[in-house]
């Protein structure tokens, strides 16, 4: 992102988010034109603190996707846009699941669920507690927007993974990812750390809030040991 389309950023912070929204994504702008640098907030949720009308879907179906859906599904040009063919094999190889909302036989709100350590980069791994389940890649299709279809379904799949055992999702938000910070927390998620990943000289370096250490929730890089605990 160039300098004035960054300010223009800012200034959009602020008038939606306010001024402490402004001056995070400043204090973001500074340091990352230093170095790489990114804050993800963690943060879980259990299925009783989910808003209930996160359950209210008629007309759409909604659960696991197999795997002939979701490669079927990477033939729609948008969906492809998300999830390459190449991601979906690692991902259903390393048995994540993917869990979606259906019109009819079409897949328009997808996420992706693992119980085990995860890559959230090429060379960065993400490690959490396995009594939950880690949600990650959510997609909407742009004419299903507006109809909280994400939420939706992560709702629905953290009950049917509960079902099975887990105590609920674990994710993370970026810090100035302000538009999902405030839908999330209203869905139920609660915060209870963060994550700092730095790349100075191009490697991965982070390190985690003491709010962490009770999830096993760190980021750790790939083949190397540049985790800091």
């Amino acid at each position: 992102m160039n300098l004035g389309r960054a300010l223009q950023h800012v200034r959009d912070s602020a008038r939606q988010y306010g001024a402490g929204a402004a001056l995070h994504e400043l204090q973001y702008l500074a340091v990352n034109r230093v170095v790489p640098f990114q804050i993800l907030k963690g943060m879980t949720v259990v299925v009783d603190d989910i808003e209930p009308s996160m359950f209210e879907a008629a007309g759409y179906q909604i659960r696991f996707a197999s795997r002939e859906e979701v490669l079927r599904a990477i033939a729609d040009p948008e969906v492809a846009e998300e999830m390459s063919v190449e991601f979906a094999r690692a991902a259903l190889d390393r048995c994540d699941e993917c869990y979606a909302v259906f019109d009819g036989d079409r897949m328009v709100s997808f996420g992706w669920y693992s119980s085990r350590p995860t890559p959230v980069a090429d060379d960065v791994l993400l490690r959490f507690d396995p009594s939950w389940v880690y949600m990650y890649k959510g997609y909407t299709l742009r004419d299903f927007r507006g109809q909280r279809l994400h939420g939706i379904g992560m709702s629905h799949a953290a009950r049917d993974l509960t079902a099975r055992g887990a105590r609920g999702l674990i994710s993370y938000v970026k810090s100035n990812n302000f538009p999902s910070l405030r839908s999330i927390e209203r869905m139920g998620y609660r915060v209870f750390g963060e994550v700092f990943l730095a790349r100075p000289f191009g490697r991965p370096l982070s390190w985690a809030s003491p709010g962490c250490r009770a999830y096993g929730f760190r980021l750790e890089a790939r083949h190397t040991a540049a985790h800091l605990s």
